[in-house]
Parts: structure tokens; sequence; C-alpha cells
């Protein structure tokens, strides 16, 4: 989130929530599909999204988007099957037509906009129930209540013995290695992050009292350890945080760049973040994908 964000706290992590209204959809989907084109998304993918997979569902939809390179890698692990992927903004949606164009060979991935927290602006009303609904880092954008209804809703849409699934970052686990500690302390500052009860692990009581049988939390840690653009951006981010709100001299925020850049040229660098993966069946027995 942004800097001084009085609603969340988590400084230096980008703000998805309105992105038309700020004119940063483009560079925040650029981002996004940095993030996708890192080995760490395709393995993620492979291991948390990919056993939900099958048997196939008739119909997949992913909930906040973005520029749908989830849904593309769904579409084409299913091209049998109809994959709908929603988000509210029109620039992340542009964006994602113009990838899905390019791509060429996913007629089978239909885009809507959609604000989740508006049930009844759902753009995919009259195409039936859906056997996996997925949503990637939706939560931290939502406070408690609008998750909350956000479940309920979503868990209404499944088709009997279909799946709700979110995968979301465990922001108490991300870290980048770093020499220098007490530097590292104040770039990250976990201590000062607001994060709500329903993100992550918390999703769970959610699942439950919408009337979903849980599915085993699943939890993978994307890695870098080539300091990629994603990565880069991220950590430059926190750092112009830190900065900002005086927790770092400019010495330090030059420090903290150039002992990053050194350890990645001498094989060093390494940054981790942990994502769950929290889901519930509709009216089924618990599985474990």
């Amino acid at each position: 989130m942004k800097s001084g964000d009085p609603r969340r706290g988590i400084a230096g992590i980008p703000d998805y929530r309105d992105l038309d209204v700020s004119g940063e959809a483009l560079a925040a989907a650029r981002r996004m599909e940095d993030r996708a084109e890192a080995p760490a998304s395709a393995a993620l993918f492979e291991e948390l999204v990919a056993p939900l997979l099958e048997p196939a569902p008739e119909r997949v939809l992913e909930v906040g988007c973005g520029t749908a390179a989830l849904s593309r890698r769904v579409a084409r692990r299913l091209p049998g099957s109809a994959v709908y992927a929603a988000d509210k903004s029109a620039g992340m949606l542009s964006y994602a037509a113009y990838t899905t164009e390019r791509a060429g060979d996913l007629e089978n991935l239909r885009l809507g906009r959609w604000d989740a927290t508006v049930p009844g602006e759902f753009p995919f009303e009259g195409d039936g129930p859906f056997g996996l609904i997925l949503s990637s880092v939706l939560v931290p954008y939502l406070d408690d209540t609008q998750t909350a209804a956000l479940v309920h809703d979503l868990a209404s849409r499944l088709a009997p013995g279909g799946v709700l699934a979110f995968v979301e970052q465990d922001l108490s686990s991300d870290s980048v290695s770093f020499p220098r500690h007490d530097l590292f302390q104040r770039i990250y500052a976990k201590d000062a992050r607001d994060l709500d009860t329903t993100m992550a692990l918390g999703l769970r009581p959610l699942l439950r009292d919408a009337g979903l049988t849980l599915i085993p939390r699943r939890s993978f840690l994307w890695t870098d350890e080539e300091y990629l653009p994603y990565t880069r951006g991220l950590v430059a981010g926190l750092a112009d945080a830190a900065l900002h709100d005086g927790r770092i001299t400019p010495e330090e925020r030059a420090e903290w760049e150039e002992t990053l850049e050194r350890q990645a040229a001498t094989g060093d660098f390494y940054y981790g973040l942990v994502y769950h993966r929290l889901a519930g069946r509709s009216g089924g027995r618990t599985i474990t994908p």
C-alpha cells in the first residue's frame, strides 16, 4: 500500500484498490505481469491451483483478476472449460484484453468488469454456477466486513460440490536477505503493519461460516534468488516508503539499493514470501488436493 494509507498502514506495498482514479493502472499491470513471468509464479500455480483443476470444472471464475495472468494459465490448462475473469479496474481489464488477444489461443476466456463489493453488478449472471471460483491477493484491498460479504456471495455462486479458493500472501512472512539487520527492520517495519483479521489464514472461519467444507490449507514459498523486475520494484517501494516516513536516511536508502545489487551480482540475493491457499467445497466432503 502507499505510505501513509490511514486504513492499511502496509507502507511501500502497491495499492490496487482505485487504479482508474489514481491513473496507475498501466504501471500496476506491468508489475503484475512481471510477477506472473517470474519462475516462482508458475511453480505456485502448479502447487496451489492446478490440483483444483482435476477433474476439470465446467466453469471457472477468477475474482479480482488484474491482468488475468492466472486466468490465462487456467484457460490453457482447461481448453474445454469456460473461464471467466472479473476486475473492477477498466485499465486492468484493457491490459488483460490485450494480453489475451496477443496469446491468440484463449477463446474460452471471457473478461468482465466487476467491483466485487457490489454483488448486484456481477457481469456474468445467467451463465450458470461455477465449479471453481478463484481469488488471488484480493483480500488485502478489502476491509473485514467487505471480505466476509464477498465470501458469502461467492459461496452462493458455486455449483454443488464446487470449490471457492483464495490464494493469499502471508505478509508476516516476507523477507529479503540483507546483512545490516537494523536497516532491514526499519525498511520492512512489520510491527507497524495494520493487517485485517480476515487476511490469509483468517479466511478459514469465513469459509466455514459460508457453509463450505474446508479443504486442508496448502502453502507455497514464493522465492526470487535472481533479483527479478517484480522483486526489484517491490523492495525499492518499501525503501522509498521508509525514506518518506523518516525511518531511514537518504544515505541508507542508497546503501539498501547498492547492497542488494551487489548481492545479486554475487548470487547472494534472496527474497521470500509465503502464499496460503484457503479453500472450501460446497455441499461436499473434505478433500485433500
